[in-house]
Formats: structure tokens, sequence, C-alpha cells
């Protein structure tokens, strides 16, 4: 199915009418700069898709008001959310077991003040359009960037779940998790993990032709080298800190004006690796061939399981980050034997970010001799 309906879809989304298939408020556009000549430009499509909370189920990148858009992604959502406290019990699936979707928000949320506007009804995201800080600066020449946000809360149990999307004018996507809410009732004060598991269905200018290569740092005396190495077949991939691990995400077709090759950069945003007896624990990153019913990280070894070939084909990249939960006084108190009070937002990620996909340095005014 996906492949019979992308080229009737593309064309219906970069249209001027209204997308049947995204229309207000899921259809979200957003040009860079904000007020001034347009520079860049997102088209995103987002929906609400039960326990999966949060979904983005299309996202095309514009690099100029000349330049055709690009398709980043197909569908990108959290494939899990895996709780397991350390007395080696409980083990929670927060997203396929407890999610009951995403909570209703209101203008507290997201302030108009500070760029917002709740989306949906109910409304149950809310997008921000804001300044992002520093994008570069040379001495006195300086820039700083912007981004267009979406981010709703996915309700499991005693846990609020935090999804966010920024899509950034330098063309850039980060991806973040955080977890707030109440502590586990009766153990507010056990030691846990939250381990989000992210499903990038990444199509770099259409489903055809994509292929992942597994990109290592290392040194060796007073030298470095980075050695690629293509993901020929399904599997599950290690990060290691040391090794700066990153997966390169490419089209065989895509190129600059250069006519180098244009991709996607993923680069983990990350405290530490967790590792558990579960089988979907034990790797990072996991490349698998698209299908449609693939939805759900714990079955990530059966997916992989047949090894199909994902080299020049239309891949699927997961990749798990984790939050390390040491409960502190910070989080609450009980009061008369009441449980008083709110674990602050911890958070963890990713970034997706473009190599070779600009023609020359994007978002920085350029003084020809």
């Amino acid at each position: 199915m996906k492949r019979v309906i992308l080229g009737a879809l593309f064309v219906l989304l970069l249209s001027n009418t209204a997308w049947a298939q995204c229309s207000a408020p899921y259809f979200v556009e957003q040009a860079f700069p904000v007020g001034g000549a347009e520079e860049t430009r997102w088209r995103i499509c987002w929906q609400s898709q039960g326990k999966h909370g949060l979904v983005i189920t299309a996202a095309f990148f514009r690099k100029s008001p000349s330049s055709p858009f690009l398709r980043v992604f197909w569908d990108a959502r959290l494939g899990e959310i895996f709780v397991p406290y350390h007395p080696g019990s409980p083990r929670f699936l927060d997203l396929s077991t407890y999610s009951q979707g995403l909570v209703t928000l209101n203008k507290a949320h997201c302030p108009a003040s500070a760029g917002g506007t709740l989306l949906g009804s109910p409304p149950v995201v809310c997008k921000e359009v804001h300044d992002r800080g520093l994008a570069w600066m040379n001495d006195a020449h300086v820039r700083r960037g912007q981004e267009v946000v979406l981010w709703g809360t996915i309700d499991a149990y005693n846990y609020n779940n935090v999804v966010l999307w920024s899509f950034r004018d330098d063309g850039a996507v980060e991806g973040r998790y955080g977890a707030t809410a109440l502590n586990l009732p009766g153990s507010e004060s056990v030691t846990h993990m939250h381990t989000p598991i992210w499903r990038l269905d990444i199509d770099l200018d259409g489903f055809q032709g994509d292929s992942v290569h597994h990109v290592s740092h290392i040194e060796s005396g007073a030298s470095a080298t980075d050695p690629s190495t293509l993901v020929s077949k399904e599997t599950g991939l290690e990060w290691k800190a040391d090794e700066f691990t990153t997966l390169h995400v490419h089209d065989s077709a895509l190129k600059n004006a250069h006519g180098q090759a244009s991709m996607y950069h993923l680069m983990p945003l990350r405290w530490g690796r967790p590792r558990h007896q579960e089988g979907f624990s034990k790797s990072d990153f996991w490349v698998t061939l698209y299908k449609g019913s693939e939805l759900w990280a714990k079955d990530l070894p059966a997916y992989i399981s047949n090894g199909e070939n994902v080299a020049n084909a239309d891949v699927v990249v997961w990749y798990m980050g984790a939050v390390h939960h040491l409960p502190r006084a910070e989080d609450g108190e009980s009061v008369n034997g009441t449980f008083r009070g709110a674990a602050h937002l911890m958070w963890t990620g990713w970034l997706l970010k473009p190599h070779n996909l600009f023609d020359r340095t994007p978002l920085f005014e350029r003084r020809d001799p």
C-alpha cells in the first residue's frame, strides 16, 4: 500500500489546496525565518494514533524557495516505552500495555505567549514556533535559529510520557522523550529506567533506494579513522560512546548540486547504554525492511529473524534511548500517608542531522565579491 499511494499523496501534499489525508489541524506548515524572506520550509502531518500517541505521518523539507520538497519521514513514532524496576519487577511495557493515548491539553500547557497553539479536538498537541538559540557565530557575526515543535503527552498509569518532535530551520529533526508526573504508587523510592524505542521510517526522496551505513570513530595513536559499513541485512547494532556511533541514511539517487551524496545522520542524545534481559533491549539501533504491520519494538527480534535485505531498499530505523531515574526528595513527599509532588521531566532523544543536503551553507548571508 505504501508504494501504491506514495506518488498520489506526494502530489496532493505539495499542492496549495487542503490535502484530503492531512488537513487542518493535522497539517502543519512552517516557513523560516518567521517574519522576513523565506529561506526554508517544513510541511508536516501528524495524527493521534491510540496507544502510540503523537505520530508524524509525513514530513517534507524544502531547503530553498526554488527547491523541490524532500520527503524525510513516511512515519515516525514511539514503538515502546519499557520501564524496568531495579528489584527485577515490575517490568512495564508502558506503550503497548498501559497507554491511554494522548492527554488533553489546555492553555497553561501551551501558552500563546510562548509561541504555542493548541491542535486537535479535543486539543492533544501543542505546536510551538520559537527561537532555538545560537545557530552559529563568528566573533561579532551571529545567527540564531528557529524551530517548529509538536509535542503531546501519553498517559500510561502513573506517568505522563512527553513525546516531542522539533523540526528546525536548518533541516534537522530532533526527537525527544521525557518522563514526568507521579512515581509508582507504593514504590515511590524505587530506582528504575524509562526506555523509549523510536520507530523511524525515513524515506529520503521516496521509499525506494534507501540504505543505512553504520559509522564509527576509531582512535589509533595520534590519528583516527571513521569506518563506514553498509548494513546489508536486517539486524540490531550497538551504540558505543567511545566510537561516537551513528547511522547514516541515504538515498542512492539523492545528491546536491555539487554531486555529493545527500543523507541524514541519526545521532544519539543520551547518557548511557541500557541493557536488560528482554531481547528487544539488546541493541541500541535496529534496521528492518519496511512492513506496515511491524510497529512494536518488543517484537524486534522476530522482525529481523528472516534477515531480509535492507541495502538499496525501503528501510526502517529503530533507536533506543534511556532515562535512569533515581528517585529524589524533589520528586515528592509523603504527607499524612499521601504522596504529594511530581517528578520533574527527564529527557532523552536523538538528532537527525542533514549532511550534504544543501548546496551551500544554509542560514548564512553570503557576500560574493
